[in-house]
């Protein structure tokens, strides 16, 4: 079995959850290195088990001075730092395959369509022997940019399902509608807020409820049925999820977004603005509904929809919420990973 190596910009805790999961599969002690996550996260290397070889993004490193020897096969996130760069560099000088790992998704605008390809021609396509994307619009990308499709796997990303299954039958749940993400722009939480201002105002039955920080927090409208919060743990978002019927994300800008599939594996409907990465693979119209980013009416016509929705289309909702999350998740990543490493090894 080849040396292998797994590398994680800003490495959170549900990628040490899909990389412990991958590690077990892999009958040989493997190499983590990590830079360190934001949004501080408990207990990263007790759920590894095993040492995270921790580095600074912005400066070039070698393996030698982690104390470890190159790798044959180097799974490689974070590849427009100056850290995984160099290491990845050492990798393919000696002869090392790589497999890049990527969360762009398919937007279809004129930088994708005509200037993307030419860039991971020039800047990319050598150096990776494959890519490791999360969903059918990584690939797509991907494929768009010039690897085969053989060599694009999907599968990168993925909660935890034994964190995020526990939950009350969704038609039980109280009328609630949830957010989960960061207080900035790009989440659009203040059209959310605004829509749902609009929409209380015909049905007083409902509640929103936004976890999350950043700098928009305090323009975020103060209403009775507005219930705002700091981020959580894990462990306690699990709660936050198995009281939710709807998750509602309307980003502007969203390249997979895991915390949708937290809330498919909570059973959740999932209400998903068009630009959210994970859509295709995780939203349908059975459990949920789609609108155009930034688009206000959009907005507030699927939250009048949803709340609509009666006791057998929420039934139905939650089982195909948890049908489609089924398919991600650490033991997909494993999967993914051990088909990679299979196929490298009898090159």
């Amino acid at each position: 079995m080849s040396r292998v190596a797994f590398s994680w910009n800003g490495l959170p805790q549900y990628a040490a959850r899909l990389l412990k999961a991958a590690l077990d599969a892999i009958p040989e002690p493997c190499a983590v290195v990590g830079s360190r996550p934001t949004v501080p996260v408990e207990g990263m290397e007790r759920v590894l088990r095993q040492k995270v070889h921790w580095i600074d993004a912005g400066q070039p490193a070698r393996w030698q001075d982690l104390g470890l020897r190159i790798p044959e096969i180097y799974f490689q996130s974070g590849w427009s730092y100056p850290a995984f760069s160099a290491l990845g560099a050492e990798v393919k000088a000696n002869g090392g395959k790589i497999v890049g790992m990527s969360d762009a998704n398919w937007r279809g605008d004129f930088r994708q369509r005509v200037l993307g390809p030419v860039a991971f021609r020039v800047r990319h396509r050598r150096h990776f022997d494959a890519m490791l994307v999360p969903g059918r619009q990584g690939q797509r990308l991907m494929r768009w940019f010039g690897m085969p499709a053989a060599n694009v796997h999907a599968g990168m990303y993925g909660a935890d399902p034994t964190l995020f299954r526990r939950a009350d039958p969704l038609a039980d749940r109280p009328k609630t509608f949830l957010f989960v993400g960061q207080f900035i722009a790009r989440k659009d939480v203040l059209g959310l807020a605004n829509g749902f201002l609009n929409f209380a105002r015909y049905d007083k039955d409902w509640t929103l409820h936004l976890i999350g920080s950043g700098g928009q927090r305090d323009l975020i409208p103060s209403h009775p049925r507005i219930l705002v919060e700091d981020f959580v743990q894990p462990e306690q978002l699990t709660d936050r999820f198995a009281s939710a019927r709807f998750f509602v994300l309307p980003s502007l800008v969203e390249a997979w977004g895991l915390v949708v599939h937290e809330a498919a594996l909570s059973g959740c409907g999932l209400l998903l603005s068009g630009a959210i990465g994970s859509a295709d693979d995780l939203c349908t119209p059975v459990n949920g509904l789609r609108f155009a980013a930034g688009s206000q009416t959009g907005l507030e016509r699927a939250l009048a929809e949803a709340a609509q929705f009666d006791r057998d289309r929420l039934c139905a909702a939650e089982a195909e919420s948890r049908r489609l999350a089924a398919q991600f998740g650490p033991e997909r990543f494993a999967a993914e990973v051990a088909s990679l490493i299979g196929q490298f090894s009898g090159d």
